[in-house]
Order: structure tokens, then sequence, then C-alpha cells
């Protein structure tokens, strides 16, 4: 074999080792490659997974939550809402006070009525300003000053009374004050309004709380302690139907919400 054949052969030899290494490193990287690949196509399925997993679970605690949301509102709302009274939302605590009671306003020897608007309907009262001035002139006072415009009912006492007048929206608010009214010498009759008080209170303590006697059978569960305002004389269907949203215990908020919209007072 010639030196030139000799060489070629080894030429072609280095040539054939040369591909064969490339063809081997292509081959590794290849490998290197789809073995990335497959490391990042399982970690994005067990991701997805992951994300699908905790999704449901988050669906199902939204769902749960909704569930008992539904729950809660049916208990409170055991009932259709009767027949004329409107759906409202329950309204925000009301910011307002004052730092001393009324100077007296009225005249005792006058008429005046107050007309409650409710979301059920509209209660008419005759004040008893002859025989209670200072809790008429308290009663009149936070009426014309807006106090008792868009108060919620607090209480609704099955065959008893239902109960209004508190700005925190629960039975706990007043006024900033309380003052000393008159008690009744022969007690309460249905369809009679009193302030409410607490039970350490002395008699005839009054803020800004009322009551309404919603049943026949109320008067006989009342001792003559509360400070009596006036008679209900026009819509006392409406006091009982607030009161037929008693609780499942038989007192305590409303099932709905009922609010007072405006209390004007007439003057005559």
């Amino acid at each position: 074999m010639s030196k030139a054949a000799k060489r070629e052969r080894q030429r072609l030899n280095r040539e054939t080792a040369r591909q064969a290494r490339e063809a081997a490193q292509r081959r590794s990287r290849q490998r290197r490659t789809l073995r990335n690949v497959l490391i990042f196509a399982v970690i994005g399925v067990v991701v997805f997974v992951l994300f699908a997993v905790l999704g449901d679970d988050d669906e199902g605690d939204e769902s749960s939550a909704t569930t008992t949301t539904v729950a809660s509102t049916t208990t409170s709302a055991s009932s259709a809402l009767p027949a004329g009274c409107r759906e409202v939302e329950a309204p925000a605590p009301k910011d307002v006070s004052f730092p001393e009671p009324p100077a007296m306003e009225i005249d005792p020897a006058g008429t005046y009525t107050a007309r409650m608007q409710t979301t059920c309907g509209e209660i008419a009262i005759a004040l008893d300003a002859a025989t209670a001035p200072q809790s008429v002139n308290n009663f009149v006072f936070l009426a014309r000053q807006g106090f008792y415009d868009g108060l919620a009912f607090v209480r609704s006492a099955a065959g008893f009374v239902v109960q209004a007048g508190s700005p925190t929206q629960d039975n706990a608010g007043g006024p900033g004050y309380s003052l000393q009214g008159e008690v009744p010498a022969d007690g309460y009759e249905l369809g009679s309004v009193a302030m409410a008080k607490g039970g350490s209170e002395a008699p005839g303590t009054a803020g800004s709380q009322f009551f309404i006697v919603t049943s026949p059978d109320g008067p006989a569960k009342l001792t003559p302690d509360y400070a009596v305002v006036g008679t209900v004389t026009e819509g006392l269907e409406v006091a009982q139907t607030i009161e037929s949203l008693a609780p499942p215990s038989g007192d305590g908020p409303p099932t709905r919400p009922v609010v007072i919209e405006r209390v004007t007072i007439e003057e005559s």
C-alpha cells in the first residue's frame, strides 16, 4: 500500500471516529434534553394536580360557607315575610347622642300624635301628654330630632311586646342620657306604649327605647315600672305583625329586619 493510500485511510478512520463521537454527543444531548423535558412535564403535571385538588377544596369551602349562610338565613328567617312588610337590609348602628335630657318643649294640655312609618306599615300613637308630660316630651324631642328614623325593631316577644329605639340596633343603646318618666297608676293595656329600661334601673327610668304591648296577655306580664308614653290608636295590627317575627326562642330580635323609616309628630 502506498503512503498516500495509507494516509487517506488514516484520514477516513479519523473522520469516522470524529463522526461517531459527534453522533454519541448528539445522542447524549438528546437524552439529557428528553430527560429534562420529562422532568418538567412531570413537575407540571404534579403542580396541575395540586392546583386542581386545592381548587376543588376551595370551591367546596365556598359552597359550605354558602350553605351555612343559607342555613343561617333560613334559621333566622324561619317564615315568609308577612304581608304588608317590605324586605330591607338590617341597618347599621347610628351615631347620635345628646349630652342631657331635653328641656320641656310640649304643652301638657296639648294633643300630640306620633305617626311611625315602619317597613311593615304605619302605627299611630296618641301621646298622653297630660298624664306623662316628661315621658311624652322626651319622645317628642327625639322624634323631632330624627333620632328614631332608620332604627330597627330590636325585640319581638311572642304574645307580649315589640321594642325599638336603640341607635346601636340592639337592645343596649340609648340617647346618651336618662330621665325620670311617669309610671302608670293603673298599669298597661293592649296597645300601650312605654319606655323600656334595664332591670336594675329605678321605676320610670327612660331613655330612647320603647315597647308596644301587642298581646291581650301582655299587660299581665308587666309590673307598673315603665314610663308611659301613650296608646296605639291605629296600626296595632302592624305591631302584631312585627311580633309575629319573634325568633324560635319566643323572645329576641325579629327574624326579619323591620325598620322605623320616620316618626312625625302631629300637634293640635
